[in-house]
């Protein structure tokens, strides 16, 4: 007994040091192939950008860095900014991104956008992908259990998500199934399709052009988008189910509501960590968010207010839920885009100006 115990705890530690070398020379994006292309892309000349924008869909589909970094010049500003959203990133998957993408030597990043757009929920159907296991690591599932166990849901929902965290990472640390998975990716590097760059290779890629490129180029488009595209534009009750939703957040949002105080605590402390090697940090509340608006609307207001832009608001500007600038029920089309994106920079803009003028 003694003796198999020895070679069962033998093992083990090969299996864990062979993994850990693994881990130490795999990148953490290797899952997720669009996510390759941007961080490739990245890396061959980081010092062309000084700014990121940080986030999932909302923000890859949304923010058209060139139309962004166009507004700042008439405003004085130097901005060249590079779009680093992803297609599903939650929080913790956001702040992984920044970790990742600030480990890459840049000298001239000044300025961080984050997404205020999400909590540690993920899609469910996603937790045994290496999209989702590939990237986890120390800090994000240290953010992911600060935050869990602090959420107003019940403790079945919440323990079912920690739970899954904490089996990802084991099998993250293990590579458990994820090898085959890993060479492949290797493989498949040299046909990466540098159009999830976008036309601009900026980052930005709104779910137009993604529809045309699946339609002309590989034949196919995918059904669950073009599906949603449709029901989107017939079924004017899904549609203002979300604008009702939002409003009603906004309309019954006081200061007395306290924040997740968890997640405002990694939010501070980011802005300080940042302020030390020069670069400030902005926040970013997004129109048409897949979290409730209850949920983030009192961390965004306890975050300090010079950092932050919030153009979610139906009763401020309800032409970003406007089905002619609607491409499905949590996106706009790129003419909305590109509408959100000018007023964008208007924002960022004025931020920036108003804080060169503070002491």
């Amino acid at each position: 007994m003694r003796y198999l115990l020895r070679n069962i705890i033998v093992l083990i530690l090969v299996v864990l040091i062979a993994s850990i070398t693994i881990n130490i020379f795999t990148p953490f994006y290797w899952g997720d192939y669009t996510q390759t292309t941007k961080i490739l892309h990245y890396k061959k000349n980081p010092t062309k950008y000084n700014a990121i924008f940080f986030g999932g869909s909302l923000e890859y589909r949304h923010i058209n860095p060139t139309m962004v970094d166009a507004i700042a010049k008439q405003n004085n500003i130097q901005l060249s900014s590079f779009n680093a959203g992803i297609d599903g990133h939650n929080i913790i998957q956001e702040l992984r991104d920044m970790e990742g993408f600030l480990s890459i030597k840049n000298s001239e990043l000044k300025y961080i956008f984050i997404s205020l757009s999400s909590e540690p929920y993920f899609f469910k159907p996603n937790r045994n992908t290496a999209k989702w296991i590939s990237w986890q690591n120390f800090p994000a599932y240290i953010n992911a259990m600060q935050i869990l166990p602090t959420l107003d849901d019940k403790w079945g929902e919440k323990g079912r998500f920690m739970w899954y965290y904490t089996t990802s990472f084991i099998k993250k640390n293990f590579n458990m199934g994820l090898l085959p998975s890993l060479f492949q990716s290797y493989l498949d590097r040299p046909s990466l399709d540098s159009a999830y760059l976008g036309k601009n290779k900026d980052g930005f890629f709104p779910y137009d052009d993604e529809e045309r490129l699946l339609i002309e180029h590989y034949k196919w488009a995918d059904e669950f988008v073009i599906e949603s595209n449709a029901v989107y534009k017939k079924e004017k009750g899904i549609r203002d189910s979300l604008t009702n939703s939002v409003k009603h957040s906004f309309d019954t949002y006081n200061a007395s509501i306290k924040p997740n105080q968890a997640e405002l605590n990694v939010l501070v402390s980011i802005i300080k960590k940042y302020a030390k090697k020069g670069i400030d940090v902005y926040f970013i509340l997004p129109p048409r968010a897949r979290t409730s608006y209850s949920f983030l609307l009192p961390i965004y207001y306890q975050l300090p207010q010079e950092r932050c832009i919030e153009l979610a608001n139906p009763n401020k500007y309800p032409e970003f839920y406007a089905v002619e600038y609607g491409y499905n029920y949590h996106h706009m089309n790129k003419q909305g885009a590109n509408l959100y994106s000018k007023l964008l920079g208007e924002r960022i803009s004025a931020l920036i100006n108003k804080n060169k003028l503070i002491p």
